[in-house]
């Protein structure tokens, strides 16, 4: 018995402090438990986020790319016949970005590119490119009709080839130099029946497309894979694109427009137009940047076949829509030229897609 007892007491003096600890794990069950509940809540929200995205985001990012192409090619053309100076509407928004990729820098919203004087030397031809690309649209739009400045714009996968061929040896299936044909042979038949056709018009927007197809030429040949500095996403890219051709076309635009008159073209316009003048000039800069900031979310979603489709669509859409909003008079033949001009494009598009990969 005593002994019984002894291991009693024992038992109990073993036991005795077990009440304490056996009131946490009640506590860190539950804590364990809620946490374990947040923790498949969460992903069931990030579930239910990425599903509504991969069912709509290519649809939302193809119409804001849409309706902000559409407002930059209605209110630029608006600026343009109030304030003819299209250097200084080119410039103007190209500087407009900074009002917003500088922000989201500070802000740390975006990442902040960093990259070396070599890397920004690397970049700079890209830069040119890209400042040639706008002011020649900018310039095309001024001089004559948006929807035939986009007519000629077609044309770039014929400019693209060429300077494929000639700085990359790149020779292509004759199936996609065959689609070309319809290309060219539209943009003629557009050209000639075009009543309000000028050569300034035709020769900027065909200076538009040398800038964007030797800005691509020499992307795939000297920028693809190098090291272009750190956090240079797509969106980075274009910002610090649009830093050095904002600086390249300073210079160039004060000395072709000069600031006095460029100052007393704005004076005047302001003084015809007042506040309605000022939102075409804001929402010109704030369409261009944003279209091209979120054509690259719409493209990164698409496949090569439906990229194609929707570009020869947007092209379509604008051309439509100008059509409509400045009433430009447009001739049979140059309804059936531009047709040509804009199913040749996507003719092209899958041809190459199909042949030269």
């Amino acid at each position: 018995m005593p002994s019984r007892h002894g291991n009693g007491n024992l038992a109990n003096m073993v036991t005795a402090p077990r009440p304490a600890p056996s009131r946490k794990p009640p506590v860190a069950m539950r804590a364990a438990s809620e946490a374990s509940e947040a923790a498949a809540e969460e992903p069931t929200e990030t579930k239910e986020e990425k599903s509504f995205m991969d069912k709509f985001g290519v649809v939302i990012y193809i119409g804001l790319w849409y309706v902000f192409n559409i407002g930059y090619n209605i209110y630029n053309k608006k600026a343009l016949i109030s304030y003819p100076y299209p250097w200084a509407c080119a410039l103007w928004q190209m500087s407009f970005g900074w009002l917003i990729f500088v922000p989201l820098w500070i802000l740390r919203i975006r990442k902040t590119p960093k990259l070396t004087v070599s890397q920004a030397v690397t970049l700079a031809p890209s830069a040119l490119g890209h400042l040639a690309t706008h002011v020649g649209a900018v310039i095309a739009f001024f001089a004559g009709a948006v929807s035939f400045g986009h007519i000629v714009k077609a044309s770039e996968p014929v400019v693209s080839s060429f300077l494929n061929f000639a700085f990359l040896g790149e020779v292509m299936p004759w199936q996609v130099y065959a689609s070309l044909l319809p290309i060219i042979g539209g943009v003629g038949l557009a050209s000639a029946s075009e009543l309000s056709f000028n050569w300034l018009c035709f020769g900027a927007a065909m200076g538009s497309n040398l800038g964007s197809a030797s800005r691509a030429v020499y992307s795939k040949k000297v920028m693809s894979g190098g090291d272009i500095g750190k956090n240079m996403d797509s969106a980075n890219v274009y910002a610090v694109l649009t830093i050095m051709a904002t600086f390249m076309l300073i210079p160039i635009s004060l000395a072709i427009e000069g600031p006095s008159a460029m100052l007393k073209g704005f004076k005047l316009a302001y003084h015809s137009g007042g506040m309605s003048f000022m939102w075409q000039m804001i929402l010109s800069g704030f369409y261009y940047y944003m279209y091209n900031e979120v054509a690259f979310l719409a493209l990164g979603k698409l496949d090569p076949v439906s990229h194609a489709v929707c570009n020869t669509m947007k092209r379509v859409v604008i051309i439509i829509t100008a059509i409509f909003v400045f009433r430009n008079p447009v001739t049979g033949l140059g309804v059936l030229g531009s047709s040509i001009a804009i199913l040749g494009t996507l003719i092209y598009s899958l041809a190459k897609n199909k042949y030269a990969k």
